[in-house]
């Protein structure tokens, strides 16, 4: 089933023509948990703000006046807030309130997203071929391509694990949304969205900044470290690999495939 998923979701936007982008009505809303993001926060609400019907955002105790900028931002629908001195990082009841303020705002599918993660260019037009083919076959949430930018702003890190990274990122706004429950790297999808155990793999790109620097890889590394010492939120896997370059294997940006800001 995946296997012709995949085969649908492969086509190029380029292609479409213009009785398909007419077909673009159904109300995508991005959903986004900040915390003093002021660097990556800009370019972010431009790129996605110009793909999506809105955005809901949660600034999760910002000092760095991120809460402003989200505030004027033309393309932001509601602010959400939790105090600087909350008690602690709580990303699964940060997700809960992102849900349901899209729902209230008219949300039929939701597209969820970090301040340094970028959509590839017609993200939109492609996002609506693969949810309106997925329909016929009842998939209601899809894994996205995770591309880690390395060194420089148009390469991308291709070996291993790095190659094959998927978030469940987008899915069908729905009031009974089943939560993954986990303190770190929970699904953001519904649970129910998944088929035969996973979630239908998507032909959609979502590149990450952070990890172009060297040091912005060893900070990453050494955060979830600290968040989750013995590995139980990523078993088998770990956090020493965010920062290992061996067998390191680059490939640049493809230019149809690219993001803008």
């Amino acid at each position: 089933m995946f296997a012709r998923m995949r085969a649908l979701a492969e086509v190029p936007s380029f292609r479409l023509d213009p009785l398909e982008r007419r077909r673009r009505r159904m109300r995508l809303i991005a959903t986004t948990m900040i915390r003093d993001e002021r660097e990556h926060l800009p370019a972010m609400l431009r790129n996605v703000g110009a793909q999506v019907d809105g955005i809901v955002a949660l600034d999760d105790g910002s000092t760095d006046g991120s809460g402003t900028i989200l505030e004027a931002s033309p393309h932001v629908l509601e602010v959400l807030r939790n105090p600087p001195d909350r008690a602690a990082y709580d990303e699964p009841a940060g997700h809960r309130r992102l849900v349901a303020a899209a729902l209230a705002h008219g949300a039929e599918w939701i597209l969820s997203i970090d301040a340094d993660e970028r959509l590839e260019r017609d993200f939109r037009p492609r996002a609506e071929r693969v949810i309106r083919r997925g329909r016929a076959l009842g998939f209601s949430a899809y894994a996205l391509r995770l591309r880690e930018l390395w060194d420089a702003p148009d390469r991308y890190r291709a070996d291993g694990i790095w190659g094959a990274k998927r978030v469940a990122r987008l899915f069908r706004a729905r009031a009974d949304h089943r939560f993954d429950e986990r303190p770190l790297h929970a699904a953001k999808a519904p649970l129910q969205g998944k088929v035969l155990g996973a979630f239908p793999p998507a032909d959609l790109v979502v590149y990450h900044l952070r990890m172009i620097r060297p040091e912005d890889r060893i900070a990453r590394r050494d955060r979830y470290l600290a968040l989750d010492p013995q590995a139980t939120w990523q078993p088998g896997i770990g956090y020493g690999y965010l920062a290992d370059e061996r067998g390191l294997v680059l490939r640049r940006v493809p230019p149809r495939r690219d993001y803008r800001d």
